[in-house]
């Protein structure tokens, strides 16, 4: 039971603590190398950052996180973050901004990949900040992972095409727009030949063009209304994220509390067995002492008890303290196994929400 009991905390602290996707911490001791992206800012090598962070970005200060791995895989990966000052070839790396309610500092320590697909081991190994975008060479896209969900951050050329194949199509609508207002502008309520905006009926039929047309204007407007939902409430899956590992930690220091009472409870049943074992012997004594008379055994048996200093009071006495304990270390034991019991439930809940 207590082998079992240990494996089942072994596991769930290993899962408490172990992000594959995440940077616990920068650890690395290498000395930083500038290249053509980012230059030193004293000396020949990178300062370490001081505050492990990226915040508060002077103009023309840039960081690079960078992963130290064992070819020969006998030590662990480490990683270490940089800071200096803009490179000279800066602008030919790929540009990324972070989607809503994704939180610079949390992207800093998450590991990076060039495809969503890519193994948890084979995250890029240099990646620049300069406390508003996330940069790295040679790569068309960037993905990281928060809990069970895989994230794409956005590339800054494609948002930049968007931009400019939005300007160039919204040109020509202008010459159209007075006309369409005309249309609806002179309605009259009490005309029964008029109809409003609000009151436009698709012509399924007709000018399909036109239906079309009004029907994504619509759905523009409902995609506005959630990009602002998810604006104003876009941490709701880092909050999700760290109640699950938070629960998970309850689980495991309620099952760590749980094996601690039931051994308490173990202890203090082997003493009861064993005071128990003397009460026997000392009762066979009093039994073999009155020849096998049950009167006679039975009279000094209630002396014995009734004397608070005869041995058999005593090691009552000291029984019920005995059992006492058993009986608190096993309600505690229950307890904290029910509270990781329902931790654990709420973890996984949470997590594949």
């Amino acid at each position: 039971m207590k082998s079992k009991l240990f494996a089942i905390i072994g596991m769930l602290a290993a899962t408490t603590f172990a992000d594959d996707y995440t940077i616990q911490s920068f650890s690395g001791e290498e000395v930083g190398t500038p290249d053509q992206y980012i230059d030193a800012e004293f000396g020949g090598s990178l300062k370490i950052s001081a505050s492990g962070s990226v915040e508060n970005v002077q103009d023309g200060r840039f960081y690079v996180r960078q992963k130290f791995e064992d070819p020969f895989g006998e030590a662990p990966t480490t990683y270490q973050l940089y800071e200096g000052r803009e490179g000279s070839d800066k602008a030919s790396l790929a540009e990324f901004s972070l989607p809503d309610g994704i939180a610079y500092g949390f992207v800093v320590k998450a590991k990076a990949y060039s495809s969503k697909d890519a193994d948890a081991n084979s995250d890029i190994e240099k990646v620049y900040f300069d406390g508003k975008s996330v940069f790295a060479e040679g790569v068309t896209e960037m993905y990281v992972h928060r809990g069970v969900k895989t994230i794409a951050l956005v590339s800054a050329s494609a948002e930049s095409s968007s931009s400019s194949e939005d300007t160039y199509a919204a040109a020509p609508a202008e010459e159209s727009s007075s006309s369409a207002e005309d249309e609806y502008e002179y309605c009259d309520d009490n005309d029964p030949d008029c109809e409003s905006e609000d009151d436009y009926n698709y012509d399924v039929q007709g000018d399909v063009g036109e239906t079309a047309s009004r029907a994504n204007d619509e759905d523009y407007a409902s995609s506005d209304a959630a990009n602002d939902v998810t604006n104003r409430f876009g941490i709701a899956d880092e909050v999700r994220k760290w109640s699950a590992w938070g629960l998970v930690g309850v689980a495991a220091a309620g099952i760590g509390i749980g094996i601690y009472d039931q051994m308490q409870y173990s202890d203090a049943k082997s003493a009861y067995d064993d005071v128990n074992d003397v009460i026997d012997s000392h009762k066979e004594n009093i039994k073999n002492a009155c020849g096998g008379k049950n009167s006679c055994y039975e009279a000094l048996l209630w002396y014995e008890k009734q004397d608070k200093t005869s041995a058999i009071s005593q090691l009552e006495s000291r029984n019920k303290k005995n059992k006492d304990a058993m009986d608190s270390y096993s309600m505690a034991r229950n307890i904290w196994f029910g509270v990781a019991a329902a931790s654990i439930a709420g973890a996984i809940v949470l997590f594949t929400w």
